[in-house]
């Protein structure tokens, strides 16, 4: 007995001690004290109510598993009651517990996401599982333009309805479309937060896709900002098209590092392209932080090619299939063929239309530790 009390003791401390600071937190500054008290009052109203009742069931002949027991059973039906009223913060917490265990995310400008008031957001589109990372980086509610394949998913219908999310098909026609992006400008006119993936399919090479006027439409004549968002290192996630396929690859590292980076609001007239620019500063920042994580490209490139040397490497109007090992190779003889002549200099020009003989050679100056410069081939001598 004194271990299950301990159990549950745990347990409500986990309950409250978040409850208590939610509350606190999404209290107005002017009245936080008043609704502080208030809430004291309900706790304490029900630590007193729970002993009064349990003091009457006794004296009606209940034996303490029995009371215990029916203290269960409101409990669940507590419990049913507030998932049934907030279906969306169950969601978050096991989204919260999962990206949290197999991910580490770092969120970076999260003070761009207003407040209060509507704001569209915009991110890249690398995996699956984008719209997660979105939930769980962001306090408020995030209404998603979701593609009417995912849901109206038998399995996926049930989390998308809690979270509030506007179906949109690009088959069913503009009067669909436009409907979708209709109602995603009613969200924002109503003070929510509504995110659009501009790109409007997943990236298959992990390259920014060029942006569709979706965006301009839902933002056109509203005075809510829009928040450029960036998605970095999830491109080779389980979950992204890396490799051709995705959810039958073997994820390679675990916990999966994952930056989330949020631009400052632009005015909701900012031209599409200013809005995609935007989305790629964001994602070179982000990899300026990662920087000194990563290995060197080259260093990458050899790793490679030892764990799959027979693999194709890269390819050009006379070099039809040039696998991996034969690369590495080529590059390490040009590097050491070079070597006297790059003696004394920390970057090295390379003039050179593109082909497999130019990347052999930009890998050759890494090799050796110089700084390539290409230079333009078709510019001639004076350029």
């Amino acid at each position: 007995m004194l271990i299950v009390m301990t159990c549950l003791g745990v347990a409500a401390g986990l309950l409250v001690v978040p409850l208590e600071s939610v509350i606190q937190w999404r209290a107005p500054e002017t009245r936080r004290g008043a609704v502080i008290a208030l809430a004291n009052v309900f706790v304490f109203g029900g630590v007193l109510a729970g002993s009064l009742g349990a003091e009457a069931l006794s004296r009606l002949d209940f034996s303490t598993r029995q009371i215990i027991l029916g203290a269960a059973l409101a409990t669940v039906g507590g419990t049913i009651w507030a998932l049934w009223l907030l279906p969306e913060a169950l969601l978050r917490l096991c989204l919260v517990l999962v990206t949290h265990t197999l991910y580490r995310v770092r969120v970076l400008g999260r003070v761009n996401v207003p407040q209060r008031g509507g704001a569209l957001l915009v991110p890249n589109h690398v995996s699956f599982v984008d719209a997660l990372f979105l939930i769980v980086t962001i306090d408020r509610p995030v209404r998603f333009l979701v593609d009417s394949s995912y849901f109206y998913h038998p399995l996926l219908r049930p989390f998308v309805t809690a979270l509030g999310a506007i179906p949109i098909s690009a088959t069913g026609g503009p009067r669909v479309i436009l409907r979708a992006l209709r109602a995603a400008g009613d969200r924002l006119d109503e003070g929510e937060l509504v995110c659009i993936f501009p790109e409007g399919q997943l990236t298959r090479t992990g390259l920014l896709n060029p942006f569709r006027r979706g965006l301009e439409r839902i933002a056109k004549g509203r005075a809510a900002p829009i928040v450029p968002v960036h998605l970095d290192r999830l491109w080779g996630s389980i979950f992204s098209r890396e490799g051709g396929r995705y959810l039958t690859k073997i994820p390679q590292r675990v916990p999966y590092r994952v930056t989330v980076s949020f631009g400052a609001p632009m005015p909701s007239d900012t031209p599409l392209h200013e809005v995609r620019r935007a989305v790629l500063e964001l994602g070179e920042s982000a990899w300026e932080a990662r920087k000194s994580e990563r290995p060197a490209l080259h260093r990458s490139f050899l790793s490679m090619s030892r764990r799959h040397p027979l693999r194709f490497a890269m390819a050009d109007s006379s070099s039809h299939h040039v696998p991996r090992w034969k690369a590495v190779a080529g590059s390490i003889a040009l590097a050491r063929a070079l070597r006297k002549s790059w003696q004394g200099q920390d970057h090295v020009g390379i003039l050179l239309p593109p082909s497999v003989a130019a990347a052999l050679v930009n890998f050759a100056a890494a090799f050796a530790g110089r700084a390539a410069v290409n230079l333009n081939y078709t510019a001639g001598p004076a350029g």
